[in-house]
């Protein structure tokens, strides 16, 4: 066996380094055989499609469209003889250019939106009653991009408030976005609740503390939500058996209804994270009574909550 075929054969193990470059190229817009031939002829260097095919076990047919396509990418080229050999571009060139295809294809999908929307109003709608109209919908989110999609959607078109009710731990998820970017830049009233430790960083610190306030109540980490103009909600759904995040969309004035209702009283008797505690022991004087009805509003609506949740989720279960 020769030095090129034992490097051929060891080259995409799982612990060799390339296997994780591979992995991480398809996030490139390539694919993971583009991905596999370009980075075996970065490492072993000029050969033809037929060496190729052999030492990636790759069927001959699609070794060519393969190379074709990488060649219209721009990381590999060819080298005129006969047979036709090829060679990649190097890595940080490639990566440059990969990029700037992407940002080209958003460019023109950009340009092109406008020309989409027109036409489509143009079309007719075919069927649609008015009770159809009128139902409420329930959109399902999965995987934190469809959820900053979504919720990158809902503060940009917020007119009137924007409360946002989580912990660090949900909201983490959301760090080198432009999610407390954009909550900064509304027009909107907002209102944040969420869990705060003085001496630690935390996620929404570039917001000014006037529209911040701490959850008191830990029984209260199970709930995550935001809502848009009192109209439509995105609340998260805690599932252990599902590595991607999960989440729902709706308009449901029942249930926006219901979490601002939350809201409110979380909001009422919770503190801003800039006060001292003799501020918020001085701001935090009420009845015995008054409490006793908190409690029991907070009961009645977190029940319904739960209750709706549950049914959700087992409803996605079904699906």
């Amino acid at each position: 066996m020769t030095v090129t075929e034992t490097v051929e054969e060891g080259l995409f193990q799982t612990e060799n380094p390339i296997h994780e470059l591979n992995r991480m190229l398809v996030r490139y817009d390539l694919t993971p055989n583009q991905a596999k031939v370009y980075l075996f002829l970065s490492k072993i260097g000029v050969k033809t499609a037929s060496e190729i095919s052999k030492a990636l076990k790759i069927p001959r047919t699609e070794t060519y469209h393969l190379l074709s396509t990488l060649q219209q990418k721009g990381v590999i080229f060819s080298v005129f003889g006969k047979p036709t050999k090829f060679n990649a571009v190097g890595l940080e060139e490639s990566l440059e250019i990969l990029l700037n295809n992407e940002k080209n294809r958003i460019n023109e999908l950009d340009a092109g939106k406008e020309s989409l929307i027109k036409l489509w109003n143009i079309i007719p709608k075919y069927g649609e009653t008015d009770d159809e109209v009128q139902d409420n919908k329930f959109q399902s989110l999965q995987g934190r991009n469809s959820i900053l999609v979504k919720l990158e959607q809902m503060i940009k078109e917020s007119k009137e408030n924007i409360l946002v009710l989580g912990t660090e731990a949900d909201f983490k998820r959301f760090y080198f976005t432009e999610f407390t970017e954009l909550l900064n830049k509304t027009k909107s009233e907002l209102r944040i609740l969420t869990d705060h430790t003085p001496d630690t960083p935390h996620i929404f610190e570039s917001v000014s503390p006037k529209k911040v306030k701490k959850i008191e109540d830990k029984n209260r980490e199970d709930f995550c939500f935001i809502i848009k103009d009192d109209s439509e909600v995105i609340f998260f759904i805690s599932n252990n058996k599902v590595k991607d995040m999960l989440a729902v969309w709706t308009d449901s004035q029942a249930f926006v209804t219901t979490l601002r209702s939350l809201f409110s009283l979380m909001w009422k008797k919770s503190h801003h994270i800039d006060e001292t505690d003799a501020e918020s022991l001085l701001g935090s004087e009420i009845t015995y009574e008054h409490r006793l009805r908190e409690i029991e509003q907070e009961k009645m609506i977190l029940s319904y909550l739960q209750e709706n949740f549950k049914i959700l989720d087992t409803g996605r279960g079904k699906n």
